[in-house]
Order: structure tokens, then C-alpha cells, then sequence
């Protein structure tokens, strides 16, 4: 299990006071300002619990109907306004947990808790619980203190069960008491306040005779005699223990109502993110900057070059045509020189005239229809028309035999004429 950073500041916020919980125990424990602060954190971020004092964050139970239920966040603030002299947009609400129609606020003034948080985020620290200091003190659930004596009407076999009394835990720590009275309602007075604030927390309980049990604590004995001897003598004699224990030595898994709540709840820690990939970023921006930078000007340089190759293309042309237009100077010179080029076979025509004309003529069954000769190919197609197919095809082996490729593509016969037409070719080297 990894070190838990706790930070603990006074009403002035000032002073702090802090330590390292390693599985349940303080190690490291010290205090000093705020630079103090952040030579112990040092440069890495770190997520810490803030305790706040008792002074400064007010605790107290509301009601609510169950139609109320799904709106508490909204709705309940405002029921604080006839007891408070501020508005209560000015404070920092915080709900403690629904139950049987009552809930417990914790609430704060807002400003002076956003400038504790935003100090705190300037060193690298984010708060992630934050609780009233009273609120962590170890709690008990109330017991009956045993039988009473059976009432009038009732049989004596059956014993009436004592409600059961209240427990509060008081802590002295530098002249503060901090009071937890219920599992999620505490606050902090100066010790010379303490027996009037007592007297008037059992008179708002409507305790009556029914005084609670106490359980004194404090980091030494001298500190524990001094809370004991400044106790009234009626809650004196109610003292059920009493602890030295470490200042540190708080319950932090019990059910206090954590004050990170609503604009004060965790977030993602972007701006915590941010500082840790900053340099990368920055490095990776110049880099995309420079490449960018490099491959604009090779662009630039490409298209000047081509801008040259073009203007000389052209000159090259004009220099072949002086005047017209002008599209794309490199096909039409492609076109022109192939124009002015000798087609390869154009001087084979009269030797294929020489050798299939006298074939012709001497079969006087054969009528010669259409000739046409492609010089790029090389090849003469004939269309001829006979009485019989078979005249048609004496002719193509004739000329076969003159050493020419002959081929009939296409034949045909309409009544008694049969046309085809012949493909004739020199055959290749």
C-alpha cells in the first residue's frame, strides 16, 4: 500500500501540519508554511486528504420528504438561510447521507475553501477527500446503559430497557476541543467555551437527564488532565475513558461527510497532465513545425523547377511552331513528330496487291466488294461476294498458299450470295 500525503491547516490557513499515513500509521510527521509544504512534495503532483478545522465548517441535520429526495442538492441549501447571516450562494454545501427523512449538511464559506484548493494546486498537491477535523474522530454507536427499575402497571418479570445514551468524543489538540456528538455531526470550540457550549449542545439534544458518555482524548497526559479538569462536574462524572493517543490517529474510512463535492469533487487531472507532457508537447510542436517549414520549401522549390522545365518545354515548341495555341506543349510535339514519322509497313501494300490480285482475278466466281489497308498494322481487309461459300474459301487458302496469312472473319449468305470478309497479313520475321 502506497503513502497516503494528509494535510491538516488552521483557521488562517497560514499553518500546516502534515504527515504520511502508511497503513493506519503517521510517519514523517511535521509542519511549516506553505513553501515548507511544497519542499515536501517536492516537484512530482501528489493527491492528498485536507483536514479542515472545526471553526470554520458547521455541520447540521435537516429534514426532507421523500419528493424532496431526488433534488436535496438544490433544495436544502436553503433552508439554512434563517440561520445564517451570509447568502447561501457564498457557501460550499456538502450533503452527508439520506436517511428516514433526515440528512446532515457540512457546509463552509466558499471562497475561503477555493483559495485553499487553488494554493494548494499551485504546488503540484490535489485534494481528493477533504473533512472537518471533529467529523474524523473515532465514533461509537450509542448503548443502553442497562435495566430500569419496572414501572408502574408493568409485570416485574419483564425488564424496561434504557434508552440508550449518547456518546460524544472530545479532543483537545492546541487549545481547540473538536467534538463529534453524531456519526456525521461535530464542531470545534476554544477550551475556555467548552462548558457553555456543552450545556447548550444538551439543551438543543433535548438529552435531559439522559447525559451522554464521554471519551477523552488527547496526544499526552498533562493535555488529557486539562480537558478532563475544565468539564462541567454533572458531565465529569460521565467520563466513560480516557485515550493518549496520536493527533493522527483519526477514523478515515468512517462515514464523515467528505467536503469534495459538487465544484469541489475530483476531476480529471488535465491540468495536472498538461505539466507532465508540456515539454513533450512542445518539443513535438516544433518538430511538426519545422516539418512543416522543410516541406513547404521543397514544394516551393519543386514548383519553380517546373515552372523552368514548362517555360523551356514551350520555348522548345515555339521553336517547331512559331505561333497558335498552346495546351500542352509536350503532347502536341509528341503528336507532330509521330505525324511526321514514316509508317513502318506503309512500302508492304504493293507486294500484298502482287500476290492476292492475280488470285482474284482469275476466279471469276469472286466479286471484290470493299479493300482497305491499316500502314500501322500492316493488314488488308477484303470484302468479296461468291455464288457458293466455297468459292469464298478456295480464295482464302489461295492466297495462304502465296505465304500470307489469310483469315476470313465473318461469312454470311443471303439467298444465293455469299458475302465474307477476309483479314490478310505478311507473316511476322
Amino acid at each position: 500500500m502506497s503513502s497516503q500525503l494528509v494535510v491538516s491547516i488552521n483557521s488562517s490557513a497560514d499553518l500546516f501540519r502534515w504527515c504520511w499515513l502508511n497503513e493506519g500509521r503517521a510517519e514523517g510527521e511535521s509542519s511549516g508554511n506553505l513553501e515548507a509544504l511544497r519542499s515536501v512534495a517536492g516537484n512530482v503532483s501528489q493527491q492528498i486528504w485536507l483536514l479542515l478545522p472545526g471553526a470554520k465548517v458547521v455541520t447540521r441535520k435537516l429534514e426532507y420528504s421523500e419528493k424532496e429526495k431526488k433534488h436535496l442538492r438544490s433544495l436544502l441549501p436553503f433552508q439554512l438561510e434563517e440561520s445564517i447571516v451570509c447568502d447561501v450562494d457564498e457557501l460550499h454545501v456538502a450533503l452527508g447521507t439520506p436517511v428516514a427523512g433526515e440528512v446532515t449538511l457540512a457546509y463552509t464559506d466558499k471562497q475561503w475553501l477555493k483559495s485553499i484548493f487553488t494554493e494548494l494546486s499551485n504546488i503540484g498537491l490535489e485534494i481528493t477527500r477533504c473533512w472537518a477535523r471533529p467529523l474524523l474522530l473515532p465514533f461509537q454507536s450509542p448503548v443502553a446503559d442497562g435495566p430500569l427499575e419496572p414501572t408502574l402497571g408493568e409485570s416485574n418479570d419483564t425488564e424496561s430497557i434504557a434508552s440508550p445514551s449518547a456518546i460524544w468524543v472530545l479532543g483537545l489538540e492546541n487549545g481547540q476541543v473538536n467534538l463529534r456528538f453524531a456519526e456525521q455531526e461535530g464542531f470545534s470550540v476554544p477550551l475556555p467555551l467548552l462548558v457553555p457550549a456543552l450545556d447548550m449542545l444538551i439543551t438543543a439534544q433535548k438529552l435531559g437527564d439522559n447525559l451522554p458518555q464521554l471519551l477523552l482524548r488527547a496526544a499526552g497526559n498533562e493535555e488529557l488532565d486539562i480537558l478532563y479538569a475544565s468539564l462541567p462536574e454533572h458531565l465529569a462524572e460521565r467520563v466513560k475513558s480516557q485515550d493518549v493517543v496520536d493527533d493522527w490517529q483519526l477514523d478515515f474510512d468512517g462515514k464523515a461527510i467528505d467536503l469534495c463535492q459538487a465544484e469541489f469533487s475530483q476531476r480529471l487531472p488535465l491540468e495536472r497532465w498538461m505539466k507532465l507532457w508540456r515539454n513533450v508537447g512542445v518539443l513535438a510542436l516544433i518538430t511538426f513545425v519545422v516539418y512543416v517549414g522543410v516541406l513547404g520549401f521543397h514544394i516551393f522549390k519543386l514548383n519553380k523547377q517546373n515552372l523552368q522545365l514548362r517555360q523551356q518545354m514551350e520555348s522548345a515548341y515555339r521553336g517547331v511552331v512559331p505561333s497558335g495555341k498552346v495546351n500542352d506543349p509536350e503532347k502536341d510535339l509528341r503528336i507532330k513528330v509521330q505525324q511526321l514519322q514514316p509508317k513502318g509497313q506503309s512500302g508492304s501494300v504493293m507486294s500484298i496487291f502482287a500476290s492476292i490480285l492475280p488470285i482474284i482475278a482469275s476466279n471469276s466466281d469472286v466479286t471484290v466488294k470493299v479493300i482497305s489497308y491499316s500502314a500501322d498494322s500492316g493488314e488488308m481487309s477484303i470484302n468479296v461476294q461468291a455464288h457458293s461459300f466455297n468459292s469464298i474459301d478456295a480464295l482464302r487458302q489461295a492466297i495462304s498458299l502465296q505465304g500470307l496469312n489469310a483469315e476470313l472473319l465473318t461469312a454470311n449468305a443471303q439467298g444465293d450470295v455469299n458475302t465474307g470478309r477476309l483479314k490478310i497479313t505478311k507473316p511476322q520475321n
